[in-house]
Order: C-alpha cells, then sequence, then structure tokens
C-alpha cells in the first residue's frame, strides 16, 4: 500500500470514526486513540469498525500515525503535517483528524502543481509595474492552467469561468443550501451581501480573473462530472475585501459535498501574518465559513521563479506538504 492509498484510508476513517478513548504523554509527543467506526471501513477486502492510531506529535511540525485495525497493525505514516485549528488548546483527537484532512488535501495539491510545471515561467503573472498588463497576465495564466488540468486519458477537465453572482456553479450550490441548509442558506445570503460591492458583476465579467474548476468525468458518460475542485488565484493585485471574497467562494462551495478540494494560489511576495490578519478579519465579520473548507483549503504561495513553494492551511498557518520539485 502506497502513500496515497495510506491517506485514502486514514480520510475516510477520519470521516466515519468516533473516538473512544484518547490517551496522551506531552513529555514525550506519545498518543494513541481508540476509534470505532460508525459504518464499516474497507481493508484489503474485510469490513473492521474497531480502529486505533498511535504514534508521536511533535507540536508545530509534524505528526507519525500508525493504523491498527482489531490488534492488527496495518500500517504506518510520517511527516504528515500538523494542524490545530485551536492552537494549543485543541483536543488532541481533532489534532489528528484535522492533520489527515489536511494530508489528504494535499494528495490532489500535488497533481495541481504538476500542472503548474507545465506552465512556462514567462507565462507567470510574476508581478509587472503596468497594471493592465498585469491583469492580462493573471487572466492568461488561468485560462492556461484550466488547458493543463485538462487530461482526457484521466478523464479530467479544467474550464476557467469567472465567478459572479448570477455564475451557474456558485447559483446551484446556494440553492441547494437554500432547500436543504436553510440556516447556512441565510449565512451565505448575508456574507455575500456584506461582500456585494466588491463582487464582479456579469457585464463586467470580460476582464476579471477567471476560477478554475477541474472534475473528474464519467469514463462511459463524459457529461456526468464528479471531484470537483475549485482553484482561485491572487497575484497580490486584489483589495482585501476582494481576498474576503475569493475566501468566502472558496468556503461556499465547499460546503456542497460534491466539491472535494479548494486552493488559493497567492502569487508574488506575500507575508504570512498579513494573510493570517485578513482571514482573522474575515472571521471577525462574521462571515460564512464551512467546516469543509476548514479541513481541505490550502493556500498554495509562489513569490517568485526561484523561490520555493509554501503550502498554508485554511487559517493560513504554513504546513509541510511533500511537493514534488520542477
Amino acid at each position: 500500500m502506497d502513500y496515497t492509498q495510506k491517506i485514502k484510508l486514514l480520510n475516510e476513517l477520519m470521516l466515519n470514526a468516533t473516538p473512544q478513548n484518547v490517551d496522551f504523554t506531552p513529555q514525550n509527543g506519545n498518543y494513541c486513540v481508540t476509534l470505532i467506526a460508525t459504518r464499516p471501513v474497507h481493508t484489503w477486502g474485510y469490513q473492521k469498525r474497531n480502529f486505533k492510531i498511535k504514534g508521536r506529535l511533535e507540536e508545530g511540525k509534524t505528526i507519525s500515525a500508525d493504523l491498527i485495525a482489531e490488534n492488527e497493525m496495518l500500517f504506518g505514516v510520517e511527516n504528515l503535517p500538523y494542524v490545530a485549528h485551536e492552537s494549543d488548546r485543541t483536543p488532541i483527537f481533532k489534532i489528528i483528524r484535522a492533520s489527515i484532512f489536511c494530508a489528504y488535501a494535499g494528495l490532489q495539491l500535488t497533481d495541481l502543481h504538476r500542472g503548474m510545471r507545465k506552465i512556462a515561467w514567462s507565462d507567470y503573472p510574476f508581478k509587472k509595474s503596468d497594471k493592465e498588463e498585469q491583469a492580462k497576465a493573471e487572466i492568461r495564466f488561468m485560462k492556461r492552467l484550466a488547458s493543463v488540468m485538462t487530461v482526457p486519458d484521466h478523464c479530467m477537465i479544467g474550464r476557467s469561468v469567472v465567478t459572479h453572482l448570477t455564475s451557474t456553479r456558485l447559483r446551484d450550490v446556494i440553492l441547494y443550501n437554500k432547500e436543504y441548509e436553510p440556516s447556512l442558506y441565510e449565512k451565505i445570503k448575508d456574507s455575500i451581501e456584506s461582500l456585494s460591492h466588491f463582487i464582479p458583476a456579469k457585464d463586467h465579467a470580460d476582464n476579471v480573473v477567471p476560477d478554475v474548476f477541474v472534475s473528474q468525468q464519467d469514463w462511459e458518460n463524459p457529461r456526468d462530472t464528479y471531484g470537483h475542485q475549485v482553484v482561485i488565484l491572487n497575484a497580490k493585485s486584489k483589495r482585501k475585501e476582494q481576498f474576503w471574497w475569493d475566501y468566502l467562494k472558496l468556503n461556499i462551495f465547499l460546503s456542497d459535498l460534491e466539491y472535494y478540494f479548494g486552493y488559493y494560489i497567492l502569487m508574488n511576495r506575500w507575508q504570512i501574518p498579513m494573510i493570517q490578519k485578513w482571514i482573522a478579519e474575515y472571521r471577525e465579520k462574521g462571515l460564512f465559513e464551512s467546516q469543509r473548507a476548514k479541513d481541505y483549503l490550502l493556500f498554495y504561495l509562489k513569490a517568485g521563479e526561484k523561490t520555493p513553494v509554501r503550502v498554508l492551511n485554511s487559517q493560513g498557518i504554513q504546513v509541510k506538504v511533500k511537493m514534488i520539485p520542477r
């Protein structure tokens, strides 16, 4: 079983497990969590419900995890990203759970990274002095990204689309929440109204940087798609409120189970404390947040041609996600 299969199994378990007992030794970071699955989890053809995850966590660094099913050691993984959404007040199980979700989101981020490697450096929207040329470069980049993310042999398709208030994808998610999650719908509606002055209108969408939507296609019926992802770009040419609109979009889309992951590409030189400050202010304003965005949203920072990629979790905290070098 390779790393990808291990993380997928751990993700499935965390989605369907309830902790029964948690042991933690602060002196050395060793932990053991006993879990019961609310529905059977498939492991090599067998359905099992009783699990243990044990290992060691280093605060702010990485986590190791060994998965045990009904007293049988299945596998171990090392260097999971350490994620604690409530800082040092985060319960141990929530740290393990969030860290596994972050690692799962990182699997698909690697595909995005590979796609970006196919784009020539000259086509990247690194900072230009002319604002009009900068805007054109950002639009070209996202259209090119949609093209390279389209891989017919893998039944994967990418599309670049400007997300305005009446765009089909956004409307469908909002209407779904209106029918099935009315409380979320009201929160989304209020948040959109709060940022309405910074949301592009359909009539002025030609000069707006598009988002990229990536989907898997059904092999027999390509019209049927699933496993949706949304990728948004900010080449440091957007105001704080436009950043908030992008962050809101990611939260809205990821509130729908059809959207698996959300990635926010931040290009050019960003200061991580500023990103964290903007996210904190977003929360202080009471704008909509979805739990799945907290779990499956990642920031991808690329400052320049020769600078390494940095990855942040949904709260703007840098995490260790293995990336393939260019």
